[in-house]
């Protein structure tokens, strides 16, 4: 695993040598100001397709699976980079905690969030791609900012910050 770790260190910053976050993996179907997550997920190829096709990220690097190395996915557009990792070892979280029920809080990342400019071109994007709002749009208050939340494919929660 910490060969994995030495390899994504080392290759982020040729992904986004000498580019502001809005540039890269341009273009995508929103503008971030700049975000990046990894998740553990069961198929890195189905996750890196839904990421692509919901949500206009582009495929920028990955590593095949073997003894040695989980297979791994980097999608990147608009200022986000998302990267997935596969790995056998790796268990969903009803197998791990067994009597967890998805509607139930654990403990550990809980959302990722994404600022954004503009959250009505986030909006527009996700109902042109058919990915549903599980919480929200909640409207801007004092001291908050516009948001929505969605679910990838593997149910992992996303929360989009809209600066307008």
């Amino acid at each position: 695993m910490r060969k994995l770790f030495l390899l994504v260190l080392l290759a982020a910053p040729a992904l986004t040598r000498g580019q502001s976050p809005e540039a890269v993996g341009q273009p995508a179907g929103f503008r971030a100001i700049g975000a990046f997550f990894a998740l553990s997920v069961a198929d890195a190829d189905a996750s890196a397709k839904w990421y692509s096709e919901k949500l206009g990220l582009r495929l920028t690097m990955q590593v095949a699976k073997s003894k040695e190395t989980p297979a791994v996915r980097i999608l990147a557009g608009g200022g986000l980079i998302v990267e997935l990792i596969e790995t056998d070892k790796a268990v969903p979280l009803g197998k791990a905690a067994p009597g967890i029920a998805s509607e139930e809080l654990v403990q550990g990342i809980l959302k990722v969030g994404v600022l954004v400019d503009d959250l009505d071109e986030v909006l527009a994007l996700l109902k042109a791609k058919a990915v549903p709002t599980f919480l929200g749009p909640f409207p801007a208050r004092e001291n908050n900012m516009r948001n929505v939340i969605i679910k990838d494919n593997s149910g992992n929660l996303i929360q989009f910050f809209g600066r307008k």
